[in-house]
Formats: C-alpha cells, sequence, structure tokens
C-alpha cells in the first residue's frame, strides 16, 4: 500500500508565510484561439500542442532543504543521487506539541536504539491539524527543533534526512530574529555531510502505518537549494 504525505500544490491548499505566489502554470502556447479575457501575453494561440512554463518558489508547500539553503558552500541540490532521497529504514516518532514548543533532546534519547537503526526520520507533533483550520497559527506559532535535539541527531545517528509536519524545522519568524539566524537549520545542514529537511509535510498520514520505505523526490534541479517534494512510503496497516 502507497500513502502520499505531500501535501497537494493546488493555489488554495498552499500555506506561505508573507505575500508569496503558489506555484503557477504559465502557457507558452495552447491549442485554441485567445480568449478575450486572458493575462497571458506572448502565447502562441491556435497552436498545434499545447506546452508551458511554471513559475514557483521552491519553499512552496511539500519541500525539502538542502546545505546550500543557509551555507554558502554547502552542497547543492545536485550534490545528491536519487538514492539520497529512497528510506530502506523510515522511523516515525510522535512527539506532540503546541504553540512555540520544542523538541527537546530528552524526548529523543528513549529511541536511541531505534534511531541508531534508521536511515530517515518522520516527526509527528500533531501541530498540523492547524493548516487547514487555522492557517495564520500554523505559520506564526508554530513549535520547532530546539539546537541541542538537532545536534544531538546529527553527531549521533546516521540518518539521511528529517521530516516534520511543521511548516519548518523552526519557528520562522523567532529564528530570522536570533543572533545567528536560523540556528536549528544550521545544526542539520551545516554539520559536515549532505543531510536535508522536509518540511511543511503531511507526516498524520502515516500514523498506524508500518513504515516499510519512504521516498521524498525533488526535482532534481541541480543549483537549488530547495525544491518542492512528492512525498510517499509504502506501508503496511490500514
Amino acid at each position: 500500500m502507497v500513502v502520499q504525505f505531500s501535501y497537494s500544490l493546488a493555489p488554495d491548499q498552499i500555506v506561505m508565510p508573507g505575500p508569496i505566489d503558489p506555484p503557477e502554470v504559465i502557457p507558452r502556447s495552447r491549442m485554441i484561439e485567445r480568449p478575450e479575457d486572458t493575462r497571458f501575453e506572448n502565447v502562441r494561440w491556435g497552436s498545434y500542442n499545447n506546452t508551458s512554463f511554471v513559475h514557483m518558489f521552491v519553499h512552496s508547500g511539500t519541500h525539502m532543504d538542502v546545505n546550500f539553503h543557509i551555507d554558502p558552500d554547502g552542497h547543492k541540490l545536485g550534490a545528491f543521487e536519487i538514492t539520497d532521497f529512497i528510506s530502506e529504514r523510515p522511523l516515525l516518532l510522535e512527539i506532540p506539541k503546541g504553540d512555540m514548543d520544542r523538541i527537546h533532546r530528552e524526548e529523543l534519547e528513549p529511541y536511541a536504539e531505534e534511531l541508531a537503526k534508521s536511515d530517515f526520520l518522520f516527526i509527528y507533533t500533531g501541530y498540523s491539524e492547524y493548516r487547514k483550520t487555522d492557517p495564520e497559527r500554523y505559520l506564526n506559532k508554530q513549535p520547532g527543533f530546539s539546537v541541542e535535539a538537532a545536534d544531538y541527531l546529527m553527531k549521533n545517528f546516521p540518518l539521511k534526512g528529517v521530516c516534520v509536519d511543521l511548516m519548518g524545522i523552526e519557528n520562522i519568524g523567532e529564528a530570522k530574529t536570533l543572533d545567528p539566524p536560523f540556528p536549528v537549520h544550521k545544526a542539520f545542514l551545516r554539520a559536515g555531510r549532505k543531510f536535508y529537511l522536509v518540511e511543511d509535510a503531511n507526516v498524520g498520514a502515516l500514523l498506524g502505518k508500518d513504515l516499510i520505505r519512504s521516498y521524498a523526490i525533488p526535482l532534481l534541479i541541480p543549483d537549488a537549494e530547495a525544491m518542492l517534494v512528492t512525498g510517499f512510503a509504502d506501508v503496511r496497516g490500514r
């Protein structure tokens, strides 16, 4: 059985901080005559085929950050192999969190034996319930990792990446104001190896399932620091 853990990229289902447009398909050619009410210019109307451009912010919806996101010398997406995005030993931990909370090292330590056998970690905080019901809260009050918890994972376990049901791995609004900014991103992505973070994911779709294998597949655009992800998992269970 396959379960998708990435959200739809339909414009009305994108949740983003600030005035960032959702991904948009822009016509290059269309097999119809030019509509009177179109806002698109320079389109080959009445063409022999339909072709399009896509305009998108690469941190839209369920997406991954790679090292270059916060490290000018870090790995860009092109440094990764397709196998880096396939987990043979995924682990899902439920660590409930509320407004502005932190995931602490002490909450991860009881799972050390399982983490040592895993190559990809899903964290379900339950905060994703607000993504649809209260998107402003989901964006502005979100919990996240502590630096100590991030350091604990990076120094002790052979993980390829971490995936959370949060807008970011740390509270975005708060992280911008810190000195240095975005310390949790840096703890994960400047730890000296290829690594990626999958944010704004529908981890709740995997609850109650026996995870066999998981996939977080980006468009492999080599110079990108992040990319939208199609995420899904092979599972057993209801």
